[in-house]
């Protein structure tokens, strides 16, 4: 059994070389008992900070998974477009 950890909002994490702040952390348990978390997360990348957006995950490590995506996405916009494109995605 693993030990509990906590972290209190806002806090951040390094994703490959990428900064997320995870800003709030939303619980919500559905009547078949699994217990999912909404996350509100706000990305900086190249200094750019992306609009907050939120990730519905299980666990820390299903967390970091979807930051390895949306990581991998904005770098794959930036090869294929360039930084001027990156920036108008993730100001909305």
């Amino acid at each position: 059994m693993e030990p509990a950890v906590i972290q209190v909002p806002p806090f951040s994490l390094s994703i490959d070389g990428v900064e997320a702040t995870i800003l709030e952390v939303l619980k919500t348990q559905l009547i078949s008992g699994d217990v999912w978390y909404h996350v509100v997360v706000k990305l900086r990348y190249k200094g750019i900070d992306s609009r907050n957006y939120t990730l519905d995950v299980k666990d820390m490590n299903n967390l970091v998974d979807k930051l390895k995506v949306e990581v991998s996405k904005i770098r794959f916009i930036e090869l294929a477009y360039g930084i001027n494109e990156v920036k108008r995605i993730m100001y909305g």
